[in-house]
């Protein structure tokens, strides 16, 4: 309602308010602020008038977009001075620009199959070097050669070695279908942990990797988790930005919390709208996404560099030094949130 001017709804000038019975002069209660519209009237008039109102966005959006991408804190500066009733009001065009993005995301995403190889890939921390391997197959060697060995442990035994030996880096897991052995991971735990571990240990260790083998077999998860917390983790990120703001600028005593809100506001709804663009111009362009994110990349540092100097009259140098305490800053939070959103969808496997 905020971005529509409610001109599709007719209004009976002069006749009381519904709401507060005040006599409205124009299209809207001057006490109370109600649209003096009735809506009583045939279901398919009601239905018209309100799809038009929807998709006839009046011109503030219009003069918000444009000076938002290619003016960097010139609306801020102007929304800060007073000048608000020209422009959509920070957070409601910051909610549009990340329901647009995320749809970009989710939408464009699934339907070009940008998430259907995501596994994580435990090569890297998980996998045998061929030092370990090696010294894995002696130990495992050695356990088979006693004849007092029951039959269970064994077979997992026989088991494991026979992928060490066809050259697996990661014995406990089948490669063809991602199934972990929960046995041969027992195994390789026991071989791994001195006869001197306490028990209580050894069972912290095999939880552990129980866990771990129920994130190699769920890892289908991680996308769906991906999908409902992003948008949450991202909306704290407005937060975070809107107080590493205010630590730089802490001995400003003219500019308040508010006006490092409204910044952080208007800077998180250019990146999302700058990554729809790049994301819709890689799906339709049909080209690699290196040089879209090199050009990304440069376009937000000069965009977070040009925002400062114009909204908090900073000079060339002192932004270009806060902007890169800004990127280091809020690289480091990206990363954690990242982590975090990682760890979380594990953890609910």
């Amino acid at each position: 309602g905020g971005l529509t001017s409610g001109d599709h709804h007719p209004v009976t000038k002069g006749e009381p308010c519904r709401n507060c019975g005040a006599p409205v002069a124009e299209r809207y209660c001057s006490r109370c602020g109600q649209l003096a519209s009735n809506f009583h009237r045939p279901f398919f008039s009601l239905v018209a008038s309100s799809l038009a109102d929807t998709f006839a966005l009046d011109s503030r959006l219009w003069r918000s977009v444009p000076m938002l991408l290619f003016r960097p804190g010139r609306m801020t500066r102007n929304y800060l001075d007073g000048q608000r009733a020209r422009y959509v009001p920070p957070f409601r065009l910051f909610l549009l620009a990340s329901v647009l993005f995320f749809l970009t995301v989710f939408g464009l995403g699934d339907r070009l199959g940008w998430y259907q190889d995501w596994q994580l890939n435990p090569g890297s921390a998980l996998s045998l070097s061929e030092e370990d391997s090696t010294k894995l197959v002696e130990t495992i060697e050695g356990q088979l050669a006693d004849e007092n060995l029951d039959p269970d442990t064994r077979a997992v035994l026989e088991k494991t070695l026979a992928n060490l030996e066809s050259g697996s880096k990661i014995p406990f897991v089948d490669e063809s279908t991602g199934e972990v052995d929960r046995d041969a991971l027992d195994e390789m735990i026991d071989l791994a942990t001195n006869e001197d571990t306490p028990p209580e240990e050894v069972a912290t260790i095999r939880g552990a990797g129980n866990r771990l083998a129920r994130v190699l077999e769920n890892q289908d998860r991680f996308g769906a988790r991906l999908r409902e917390w992003a948008p949450r983790f991202s909306l704290m990120f407005m937060p975070l930005l809107a107080l590493m703001l205010a630590i730089m600028y802490a001995w400003h005593r003219k500019i308040y919390v508010y006006d490092h809100v409204i910044t952080a506001l208007h800077f998180q709804t250019f990146i999302y709208s700058l990554l729809t663009l790049l994301l819709l111009a890689a799906a339709f362009l049909h080209t690699g996404a290196g040089w879209l994110f090199g050009i990304g990349t440069l376009w937000a540092i000069w965009y977070l560099h040009r925002q400062l100097r114009v909204t908090y009259g900073t000079g060339l140098f002192m932004a270009a030094f806060r902007t890169s305490i800004l990127l280091i800053l809020g690289i480091t939070v990206l990363f954690v949130l990242a982590l975090g959103l990682v760890i979380l969808s594990f953890l609910l496997t």
